[in-house]
């Protein structure tokens, strides 16, 4: 298993799972039920949740992943242009 994503918060790491679930990915989140209780509290490395993919699948999570977090990320430009 190889590292993809530290996520951010735990709704990150939700879309993100259910993204890879939708393109058929297996991932892995280490430490994905400790800590739970206390939301927003990153106690490195005892709850932060780190999301693994197999390698072979690997380059396909990336391109993935980096296209929602540029969608996330970016500026929408059809609001920009109105």
């Amino acid at each position: 298993m190889t590292m993809l994503l530290v996520p951010r918060d735990e709704n990150e790491l939700l879309l993100v799972s259910s993204l890879l679930e939708g393109a058929g990915i297996a991932y892995f989140v280490q430490n994905e039920h400790f800590g739970g209780l206390y939301p927003g509290l990153n106690l490195f490395p005892f709850n932060e949740r780190i999301i693994f993919v197999a390698e072979p699948d690997l380059d396909r999570a990336s391109l993935l992943l980096r296209d929602f977090l540029e969608a996330v990320e970016g500026t929408p430009e059809a609001d920009q242009a109105g």
